[in-house]
């Protein structure tokens, strides 16, 4: 489905966000009475949804999805979307749930399989972790929070040479075509993982 985005609800440097000069409740207050007029739109719903997180509304920005998702149950980007609200509140196991659904319709979608993968870690499901993160780098494979990630998962299960050869396969990342300046992922800059690297290599090798 290609969701209606009307004036109300925009987004802006990938953020979304509520136009400029509208106040939350009014714009929601909008949404509702368009909903009265057409409660079988599942758009409206969306954009209900998307107005409540704007608003910090965690609780009613679920109500909305669901309802939407109960219109328009194949749509992957509800479900998505769904998740995404589920892990701002951290809570990951519905989160994992609604990603799982998503992928089921749409397995392309690969920042729903990332954020899964990284639901699975914070409830230190690692195995579950570590094949989420390797489905994800087949597609995306020189993410470095994703690589980052993987081999913090393969520590925490006592794979640590194979965490290794994932720290050591990021620093060689890092200085060819897909580095970034100053920081790589979430970790840090080079250097940092260079010392850690160096750390986990003595642990394991006596080096």
């Amino acid at each position: 489905m290609l969701f209606r985005m009307v004036s109300r609800v925009v987004l802006l440097g990938g953020v979304w966000a509520l136009s400029a000069g509208a106040a939350y409740a009014g714009v929601i207050d909008d949404i509702k009475a368009d909903i009265e007029a057409d409660p079988n739109d599942p758009d409206l719903y969306f954009e209900l949804a998307l107005a409540y997180e704007e608003a910090g509304n965690w609780r009613d920005a679920v109500d909305a999805y669901l309802m939407a998702i109960a219109l328009a149950p194949n749509d992957a980007n509800l479900r998505f979307r769904l998740g995404e609200v589920y892990l701002a509140v951290d809570k990951l196991g519905p989160a994992i749930d609604a990603y799982r659904k998503a992928l089921s319709i749409d397995d392309s979608l690969k920042t729903a399989r990332y954020q899964m993968a990284r639901a699975y870690l914070g409830l230190k499901q690692y195995d579950e972790a570590i094949a989420a993160f390797e489905e994800y780098l087949e597609v995306s494979p020189y993410d470095f929070n994703g690589l980052w990630y993987l081999g913090r998962s393969l520590e925490h299960v006592g794979r640590k040479e194979d965490a290794l050869k994932v720290y050591e396969k990021i620093l060689d990342y890092s200085t060819g075509p897909y580095a970034s300046a100053g920081k790589i992922g979430d970790f840090g800059t080079s250097d940092d993982l260079e010392k850690y690297v160096r750390k986990l290599r003595k642990e394991v090798y006596g080096e």
